[in-house]
């Protein structure tokens, strides 16, 4: 029986909360969620992104995507721009209230990373960081992305 109190899985889960309960602390004094950080690093990046292209960056719904960047816009951190050669295109770009976080985003995020392998030995990280990866990989090939599934079991329109 899997003992669902102490398996992988549930570690892994851990981690993550435990994390993002880290980047809220450490990113409440800029009034940055930690929810909404990987926005602005996907923008400090590559700024001028699409909704979708975020969404698709992030494995994340179009929707929810859509609220985060109204959340961001309403608290001057975004500002979504029509595409100038595509005017259906909308694209995502930062202000300089966000720009000028940048740095103190960046260097709480370090800290969390820095705490986080603080007991790991560097030859251990890089055989974790090959583990995770191993992981990933099996799960995609044999799952794949629940998007793709969608979009490659969705019936194909004939034309007439």
């Amino acid at each position: 029986m899997i003992d669902l109190a102490d398996n992988l899985v549930r570690q892994i889960g851990l981690l993550y909360r435990t994390m993002m309960k880290a980047l809220e602390t450490e990113t409440a004094p800029l009034g940055v969620g930690s929810g909404r950080i990987s926005y602005l690093f996907m923008l400090y990046i590559n700024e001028g992104l699409t909704q979708q292209e975020m969404a698709n960056r992030l494995q994340a719904d179009k929707g929810a995507v859509a609220r985060t960047l109204a959340q961001l816009e309403e608290q001057g951190y975004v500002d979504r721009q029509p595409d100038p050669a595509d005017k259906r295109v909308t694209r995502v770009y930062l202000t300089e209230k966000s720009k000028a976080l940048q740095s103190d985003l960046e260097k709480a995020v370090e800290r969390v990373i820095t705490r986080l392998k603080e007991n790991i030995a560097v030859d251990e990280e890089d055989i974790i960081k090959i583990q995770m990866k191993q992981m990933l990989d099996s799960l995609s090939a044999h799952y794949g992305s629940t998007r793709l599934k969608r979009q490659h079991n969705k019936p194909k329109l004939e034309k007439h």
